[in-house]
């Protein structure tokens, strides 16, 4: 029953997914109001009752981006918002209750500048006396983002609620037995799922087949420019004009990207890779398109990790960028 079981509950997510999708703007600020209206209520109960993000071993790194002292953009801030409401609105109908409380009456663009121009979220310090003041203070904060936040919650709650009754707990049930089953099956050859946990991958630098041919297993700035050349910098091809105008000054040979065997899927952008040196050689962020059916299985002969190289990047930062203390800094020097 399972299989039946599992098809209903995404069929019934289904019907929100407009919801889960669109009741977002991809705004720093926005999400920094959301975090902070709700974490003054959450970290009040026990650990087991609090929304997902808010256990206990989640909050020091919760707490670390709500005070990050990173800035904040005021004017990318209003385009992320404004931009993501137009869609929005052309999405959900303007008389759809998320819609109706952020936008106030207003236009898009109205509410982005309204509500960026008059929050105070963007000063880190402002953003902890706040959290410190607790729910007392939250409560009777006058920022326009923390408003909008105390007046969203409800509909946050109840939607996050309701997945959690209706789809992630029947997923999580079918998760159980799909274990069960392929530990009987198989017994302990097979590794467990990713746990959004720290671990290692071990894998080794190599190229595999691609359409008929051989995909090699890096690529340099020579590769770089004779791509974008070819597609006359049109599209995915096109290039700054720090890059075309700096290409003499670079060594072409230098290592650019890299493929290695490692096991990884989604959410494993921004890991280090570590040769067996113990030196950190490369930056994960991507997996080729073969790897695409690791969410489910690890085929060695195609998939692959994709890495910057670190030969790469202190060579742009050197002599496009003119950044030599950050590659010091790197380098350790």
């Amino acid at each position: 029953m399972t299989p039946v079981k599992v098809a209903q509950a995404e069929k019934k997510a289904a019907t929100r997914l407009k919801e889960r999708w669109f009741h977002s703007t991809g705004s720093d600020l926005v999400g920094l109001a959301n975090n902070i209206v709700e974490y003054v209520a959450e970290v009040k109960k026990p650990d087991a009752q609090r929304l997902p993000d808010f256990h206990e071993a989640q909050l020091e790194s919760l707490r670390y981006e709500m005070f990050s002292p990173a800035p904040i953009y005021p004017g990318l801030e209003i385009a992320k918002i404004a931009g993501q409401l137009e869609q929005d609105v052309a999405e959900m109908g303007p008389n759809d209750p998320f819609l109706k409380i952020f936008l106030g009456g207003r236009s898009p663009k109205e509410a982005a500048e309204m509500l960026v121009k008059g929050t105070k979220l963007s000063d880190a310090e402002f953003r902890k006396k706040l959290v410190d003041g607790g729910e007392a203070a939250v409560a009777a904060s006058d920022d326009p983002m923390i408003v909008l936040a105390r007046k969203l919650d409800p509909l946050r709650r109840e939607l996050i609620k309701w997945t959690e009754d209706n789809v992630q707990s029947v997923e999580q049930r079918a998760g159980e037995q799909i274990g069960k089953a392929r530990f009987a099956a198989y017994g302990k050859n097979t590794y467990p799922d990713a746990t959004f946990t720290l671990r290692l991958s071990y894998g080794q630098v190599k190229g595999y087949p691609m359409n008929g041919t051989q995909a090699p297993s890096k690529t340099t700035f020579y590769g770089l420019y004779d791509r974008a050349q070819s597609f006359d910098f049109q599209g995915p091809w096109y290039l700054p004009s720090r890059y075309k105008e700096g290409r003499d000054k670079l060594d072409l040979s230098t290592p650019l990207d890299f493929v290695t065997t490692n096991d990884i899927i989604g959410g494993n952008s921004g890991s280090p890779v570590v040769n067996r040196a113990g030196e950190i050689v490369g930056l994960v962020f991507d997996g080729n398109i073969e790897s695409l059916v690791g969410d489910f299985v690890y085929e060695g002969e195609t998939n692959r990790t994709v890495a910057v190289h670190t030969a790469g990047m202190t060579e742009a930062l050197q002599k496009l960028y003119a950044a030599p203390a950050l590659v010091k800094e790197l380098l350790g020097q």
